[in-house]
């Protein structure tokens, strides 16, 4: 039954839950900090990867040539607003773990992004992603690390030979 909830409906329950049995709300944080201070660099750059190959090409059909509201919109600008789409909660979840006080996990965080976003930088022709531009990755990128400088995040040096040696530029 709980492997069928969707993630809201989780949530619901595990409010509930902390309703009935207040104990319980000590040990839940613990396994959420847990969780939040873990992210491993590379299940984020394969998150990353995932996501940004997995923009629907007919997603761009529907929002580039005459959109109603907005007039013409050229393809590699709609491609741009759906790739930034698919980083922005990733961003987010940057911001969030920074704020909570996790740098390490946010470090980690920041480096699994640029990682996956070096995993797509020769992207397929006729994807989103190509139609966006072939600098899409590294512009990204580059403003992942700068918005990581910006939060005090250090990332480390190795990270650019270990997980984007072709972007040594970007430290």
């Amino acid at each position: 039954m709980l492997g069928s909830l969707t993630s809201t409906e989780r949530g619901e329950v595990l409010a509930a839950l902390f309703v009935a049995r207040p104990e319980l709300e000590g040990e839940a944080a613990g396994i959420a900090g847990e969780l939040l201070s873990s992210p491993s660099s590379e299940e984020v750059a394969s998150e990353v990867e995932a996501a940004l190959t997995a923009v629907p090409l007919e997603l761009l059909a529907t929002r580039s040539g005459r959109v109603r509201g907005r007039g013409y919109v050229h393809e590699t600008d709609a491609a741009w607003e759906l790739i930034e789409a698919v980083i922005a909660p990733f961003l987010v979840d940057l911001e969030r773990r920074t704020a909570l006080g996790l740098t390490e996990a946010a470090t980690i965080l920041a480096t699994g992004i640029v990682a996956g976003l070096y995993g797509v930088r020769e992207p397929e022709m006729g994807t989103v992603l190509a139609y966006a531009s072939e600098d899409t990755p590294s512009e990204l990128a580059a403003s992942v690390i700068d918005r990581a400088g910006k939060l005090d995040l250090a990332i480390p040096v190795d990270a650019v030979e270990t997980y984007w040696p072709d972007w040594d530029d970007l430290q």
